[in-house]
């Protein structure tokens, strides 16, 4: 009786691995031969290290801790030679962990920067956590609704952003809120339109902040100006032809929830409360149609996309 053959089937199994953690060398022209030791001690003991680069400690320091990858930076300086490293702490430029300067070679001083730094920042070549680092800058697109008293409001806005995280828990940013239609108003046998546009700047101071949400405390303060056209109906009036414009002080203070619903991409649920100075008024002829002001309130929801 023939055998039946056997037949086997066998799966591969790719697992991807986290990317390695790494420590980062900068140099200035004078203190090369300095980091290209602490680099050899560095992957001697198994600690990744790239080649030295020379450029501003400052932009080396932004660059390195913006990645997740990057566990320690080592600095080499002249004047007088020396080795500063510093550590991810979830700000841009990380935190000043210590220093070391070279007594008789550079030998000395790469054993002991390289030993530190694989004593402080692995174990078993499992990189040490690192405290969440915010994105840098933002872009949003959203839809504001302003309320205020009088017959004009609600207005409703399309708002265009922009931020920059100047420290972890401190940002500015830039806005602008255009009213895409004419807001018309009753003026019996005349017809009136009245338009709000606004551009504005922001600061902001972020309590709360980790991956998931953001939450955000800040003022700020917008041109608004505000437009009136008007028509004269079938028996002609004040209104005819005519078009006039003011503009406005809107200060606020503003309270804002960032919620990630991707990696570079966030929800933004934000209200506001404040002041249009002065109060605003719309004639036809002597008769008073519509006011805003001076009390004021926004509410609006956006989509944000981070940067780092």
């Amino acid at each position: 009786m023939r055998e039946a053959p056997t037949i086997l089937v066998a799966v591969l199994c790719s697992v991807s691995q986290p990317a390695r953690a790494e420590t980062w060398i900068v140099t200035d022209a004078q203190t090369e031969e300095l980091c290209g030791s602490v680099q050899a001690e560095l992957e001697q003991i198994g600690v990744g290290a790239t080649a030295p680069k020379t450029g501003s400690l400052r932009r080396a320091r932004r660059r390195a801790f913006a990645r997740t990858s990057v566990n320690a930076l080592a600095a080499c300086r002249s004047g007088p030679d020396r080795v500063e490293v510093f550590y991810p702490n979830g700000s841009r430029l990380g935190e000043a962990a210590f220093s070391a300067a070279p007594t008789d070679d550079a030998a000395s001083v790469a054993v002991y920067v390289s030993e530190r730094i694989r004593s402080e920042r692995f174990i078993a070549d499992v990189p040490v956590p690192v405290p969440f680092a915010p994105p840098v800058w933002w872009l949003g697109l959203g839809a504001d609704v302003l309320f205020s008293p009088g017959s004009i409001a609600p207005l409703a806005f399309i708002t265009f952003d922009v931020g920059y995280r100047f420290h972890r828990h401190w940002s500015l940013g830039g806005f602008v809120s255009v009213q895409p239609y004419m807001r018309g108003l009753d003026a019996g046998q005349q017809e009136a339109r009245v338009r709000l546009d606004q551009l504005g700047v922001a600061i902001s101071y972020h309590p709360l902040l980790t991956e998931r949400a953001d939450l955000a405390l800040g003022a700020r303060v917008a041109a608004a100006r505000f437009g009136a056209n008007g028509e004269g109906g079938e028996s002609g009036g004040a209104l005819q032809g005519q078009r006039d414009a003011a503009w406005l002080a809107f200060p606020a203070g503003r309270v804002s929830l960032r919620i990630a619903i991707a990696k570079q991409l966030s929800l933004r649920i934000q209200g506001e409360l404040g002041a249009l100075l002065p109060r605003a008024f719309v004639f036809a002829g002597t008769d008073e149609i519509g006011s805003m002001g001076v009390f004021a309130a926004q509410v609006g929801l956006g989509l944000e996309v981070h940067f780092r």
